[in-house]
């Protein structure tokens, strides 16, 4: 046990301590587990360096004018593989036909409102007589797929405007299966490419061009291959014709191939469209991360010009990213996974509606969106993805998943973001149905405002702020929001502020950190500063807290001091330390004990502000009403800090009724 000790406290250099603590059961396990002594010697090492988790970030608020911008672009969506393995085949029949429009019913409107819908249609549409798909994967069958045309008409329906044939299904069934598939797509109106029906249909449509809303667009469709044929074959042989294709680096065709795709890419840019968009399927399944041949080809039409690629293949979300290129945005999308799948084993049940935002004037790249979706898969009835937003705020969505459901939407949204933004986000964080992005990466929305009542507009808050030029909102992460991607707890407030509006915060702060960030906390020139801080102080008990009240008031009246002597009329509201659950990793004292000293400092704050003519709120009342008789999950992302929906709503609130 002792060496085990020593290991954590080596770990405790910084911003780890949080990490390992916070991140990782296999850490909190054996603290539990332990006997009381060690685990207070244990709790004892944790808490040495109470520091901001490295993986805490700080992200962009999305401006009023960006808003507008996306707003009024110009909206591609992107699917991953619209695929039917050999439950989902017969999970649409009911009896008499096959009907598939249910697996649309929560994407449609994301679909059916883009400007431009783009999927990958995986497998055939070869008829009946050659037999549907067969198997559902790992299942010991061998698999081939195709599909009811039924499946055809609902992803038309759905929205959907254009799609990919080049896959490594596409001949399951077959050269015929193949023609036929091109032939009902023709009948229905669903424009594709990736698949020809002769060498001269090939030559003919190897770049399909669409103009949408006066934006010219040149799409190039590539697989790896076939399933069942090899690349010479494809390369030289009778069916060199059926689709285009693309082979590892390592191959001795390759320098040809990479020719061949540089001829595809000089004959689009020889209609002078405005955008190229590259659409090559390939990659290793399932896999989180691009491998090599994925990187390789993607550097490749970067090079030859293309401005978006639409990637897919692996089945699992891979990373989506704009970045610049020779003087342009390029937007890359390595696989936003199926379309609806529940290859748990593999995260498959993790999927995105990709977006590129173009503008309409300059017909550039501005942006992305990502929509994080789940496949929803009910015992009747067939599996559907929806989007993970509407498991927050939709109550007929709630209704029908279970607590075991949200936890594994709670997993795929976390796997979700972290690999696309490298920072899994609290589901929470979802105030929109898409997470928008640019070059410099995610951008949060504005919270929600606050309805003011008037019990609200009568409270000290209210007044306070209101007959100010200025504030200054001072703190620890809870006004930073350096647990939620930057939400503070007062944003909710913002819009009904007529002051110009400052923040110094610093997550894991103290009295003490405020103190030593005195000069910043100054220099904001402030008429009125809103100081919460303490909680930290009352739960670290280290040598950076003040260790009792009357230290703790010693410094607030210190800081004081401080602004004051460089600005003589700066005004003072402050608000009690912040309440917090039990289950507090970061905490040597009980539950009891905790509570009973914050309300000591709280008591000690209240007679500070009466004595010195400064404002006072205690939030905590209002806010335990709620966390402690309701699910605190609502709230709370941990034992502390409000989340970035009705977390930080309701601790404003809680100010603006005091």
């Amino acid at each position: 046990m002792k060496k085990r000790i020593r290991t954590y406290m080596d770990m405790n250099n910084g911003s780890k301590t949080v990490l390992y603590i916070q991140k990782s059961f296999r850490v909190i396990k054996p603290l539990l587990k332990a006997p009381i002594k060690m685990r207070r010697l244990m709790r004892k090492a944790l808490r040495k360096n109470n520091t901001v988790d490295s993986r805490d970030k700080i992200y962009r608020k999305m401006s009023a004018e960006e808003m507008s911008q996306y707003k009024n672009a110009l909206r591609i969506v992107f699917c991953g593989d619209l695929i039917l393995l050999e439950d989902q085949v017969r999970r649409g029949f009911d009896g008499q036909k096959y009907d598939y429009s249910e697996m649309f019913e929560y994407t449609k409107e994301c679909i059916s409102s883009a400007d431009l819908a783009i999927g990958v249609l995986e497998g055939p549409l070869a008829g009946q007589e050659a037999g549907y798909s067969s198997s559902n994967y790992g299942d010991g069958k061998k698999l081939a797929l195709n599909f009811p045309d039924a499946f055809a008409a609902a992803v038309k329906d759905a929205g959907f405007d254009f799609v990919t044939l080049a896959t490594n299904h596409l001949l399951d069934k077959g050269v015929d299966g193949a023609h036929r598939t091109i032939d009902v797509l023709d009948r229905i109106g669903l424009t594709h490419i990736g698949a020809y029906r002769s060498e001269e249909e090939k030559i003919k449509n190897r770049v399909k061009f669409i103009t949408c809303d006066d934006i010219k667009i040149a799409f190039l469709a590539y697989t790896y291959g076939c399933n069942g044929y090899n690349v010479d074959s494809e390369l030289r042989g009778e069916l060199s014709y059926i689709t285009s294709l693309l082979i590892p680096p390592s191959h001795k065709d390759f320098n040809k191939v990479k020719e061949s795709v540089k001829k595809d890419f000089d004959y689009a840019k020889s209609h002078n469209p405005d955008l190229i968009i590259a659409m090559p399927h390939m990659g290793s399944q399932f896999l989180k991360s691009p491998d090599y041949y994925q990187k390789t080809w993607a550097d490749i039409f970067r090079e030859l010009g293309a401005d978006i690629i639409l990637a897919d293949h692996t089945h699992s979300v891979q990373p989506v990213s704009i970045s610049e290129f020779n003087s342009k945005l390029v937007y890359t999308s390595y696989c936003p996974g199926n379309y609806a799948n529940v290859y748990r084993d593999y995260n498959g049940d993790a999927s995105i509606l990709g977006e590129v935002y173009i503008d309409r004037q300059s017909k550039k790249i501005i942006g992305g969106g990502v929509i994080p979706m789940w496949t929803y898969a009910p015992l009747s009835g067939n599996y559907k993805p929806v989007p993970i937003h509407n498991f927050i705020h939709d109550k007929d969505v709630k209704e029908h998943i279970t607590t075991y459901d949200l936890d594994r939407v709670k997993t795929v949204h976390n796997i979700i973001t972290k690999t696309v933004f490298n920072h899994p986000f609290d589901i929470n964080t979802s105030l929109d149905i898409r997470y928008y992005f640019d070059k410099n990466g995610f951008m949060r929305l504005p919270a929600k405002p606050i309805t003011l009542t008037e019990d609200m507009k009568n409270g000290v808050f209210y007044k306070a702020v209101n007959s100010v030029k200025s504030i200054c909102f001072v703190g620890d992460s809870i006004t930073e929001g350096s647990k939620n991607c930057g939400y503070p707890w007062y944003e909710p407030l913002v819009e009904h502020l007529t002051c110009e509006v400052h923040n110094r915060s610093w997550g894991s702060g103290t009295v003490q950190t405020l103190l030593n960030h005195s000069d910043e906390i100054i220099a904001a020139k402030a008429e009125l500063y809103v100081i919460a801080i303490g909680t930290n102080d009352v739960r670290y008990r280290n040598s950076n807290c003040a260790m009792n009240e009357k230290e703790y008031i010693n410094r607030l009246n210190e800081l004081c001091n401080l602004i004051r002597k460089e600005n003589a009329t700066a005004q003072f509201l402050f608000i009690a330390p912040w309440t917090s659950t039990d289950g507090d990793p970061y905490c040597s004292l009980t539950y009891r004990d905790k509570i009973l000293l914050n309300n000591k400092y709280s008591t000690a704050l209240e007679e500070f502000c009466s004595l010195n003519g400064h404002k006072f709120i205690n939030a905590n009342p209002a806010i335990n009403e709620k966390i402690n008789y309701y699910p605190s999950s609502n709230w709370l992302i941990d034992h502390i800090h409000p989340n970035a929906y009705a977390g930080i709503m309701l601790y404003s609130e809680a100010v603006l009724l005091y």
